[in-house]
């Protein structure tokens, strides 16, 4: 699901305060992409009748960021900022089968979830829901731990998505990856720079015109991260293949424990 910038984004919420920058992330993205916005919540059995209440003020945050008035209806947000916005609670007997049935049954480009560093994944999202649901929909997932701000601030809705880190190697070809990553931060800020780098002691051959690719030998996790401090990375953008890419078995992969230490919020864009 790789090309221009994302049309139809999704923002799972466990509804928390805690999950408000990546909401902040995920309406910015949908501004900026002049995209359809869902904010879905997976009921349980547990659910509280007031959760409806709980789900995060749209146009609040936007009048916050001075894009419209405070007193703007829902059609005046759509007619003056291009975002159209879907607020569903759906239930399912598991987090994970609710997010992928939902992801694939509204074609959803773009996946926007908030993780907690303390334990991996924040509670909703235990079991690698979030990996399983970015794998089986094979759509791209944009990952925002609680303790990161992130390249979009919550406040003020300001982008310092200045500089994106593309890890690449060998057995997942990055010329997609790169040129949907590029629409992605350009979207969001046209003078972003998407730096490349390879961790090994050869630089691999790739088909097509790609800039220039950094070599570093050394722990592939550390060197990435080291990297990605060096330069001030803003995003590290993993590109990924199934089972076999940068998203499997999150437990103990490299995307995991990037995720767990990274200095910046990680994008996984599946590719072909």
């Amino acid at each position: 699901m790789l090309g221009n910038p994302p049309k139809s984004i999704v923002h799972p919420t466990d509804l928390s305060f805690g999950s408000l920058d990546a909401f902040a992330h995920a309406l910015r993205i949908a501004v900026a992409s002049r995209a359809l916005l869902h904010i879905l919540h997976i009921e349980g059995e547990d659910q509280d009748e007031d959760d409806w209440e709980r789900f995060p003020h749209v146009r609040e945050m936007l009048a916050r960021w001075r894009m419209i008035e405070p007193s703007a209806s829902r059609a005046e947000v759509t007619e003056k900022l291009g975002v159209k916005l879907i607020k569903a609670a759906v239930e399912s007997d598991t987090p994970v089968h609710g997010v992928a049935a939902y992801v694939e049954r509204h074609m959803c480009d773009l996946m926007v979830l908030m993780t907690h560093n303390r334990s991996g994944l924040e509670r909703w999202l235990e079991g690698s829901v979030a990996e399983d649901a970015a794998r089986e929909a094979k759509t791209p997932a944009l990952f925002l731990r609680e303790d990161q701000t992130g390249f979009v601030d919550r406040e003020t809705g300001a982008v310092s998505l200045n500089t994106v880190l593309m890890p690449v190697e060998a057995r997942v070809a990055p010329l997609d990856a790169f040129r949907h990553v590029a629409d992605f931060a350009h979207a969001l800020n046209p003078a972003a720079d998407v730096m490349l780098l390879h961790v090994g002691e050869d630089l691999p051959i790739f088909d097509g015109l790609l800039p220039h690719i950094e070599l570093r030998q050394g722990p592939v996790v550390e060197t990435i991260l080291n990297y990605a401090k060096e330069i001030g990375a803003d995003m590290i953008a993993m590109p990924t293949r199934g089972r076999h890419g940068l998203l499997d078995a999150l437990r103990g992969s490299t995307t995991e424990r990037v995720l767990r230490q990274s200095p910046c919020p990680l994008y996984a864009a599946p590719v072909k």
